[in-house]
């Protein structure tokens, strides 16, 4: 029978081979992006990076709206309240 303790070991340790094995890969992955980059051509598509871009401008933008919304009612409680 196997305790707790060992089934946690177990777990941390498969754990830390995968965090090994995704280091790895993205180690190799950078440095053949950069090899590519220095001939001019690239792994990464267009779309995957504009998709992140659009994220990040997604959430700026509601960022945004929150703070205006927040500014609008302070401002209205400040005068009229």
């Amino acid at each position: 029978m196997v305790s707790r303790k060992e089934i946690k070991n177990q777990k941390r340790k498969e754990s830390k081979e995968n965090a090994k094995v995704l280091r790895k890969n993205k180690k190799e992955n950078r440095k053949k992006e950069r090899q590519l980059s220095k001939q001019g051509r690239t792994t990464k598509k267009r779309l995957d990076e504009m998709e992140r871009y659009r994220k990040t401008e997604k959430v700026l933008t509601r960022a945004i709206v929150i703070v205006s919304l927040l500014l609008i009612i302070v401002l209205v409680y400040a005068f009229y309240g």
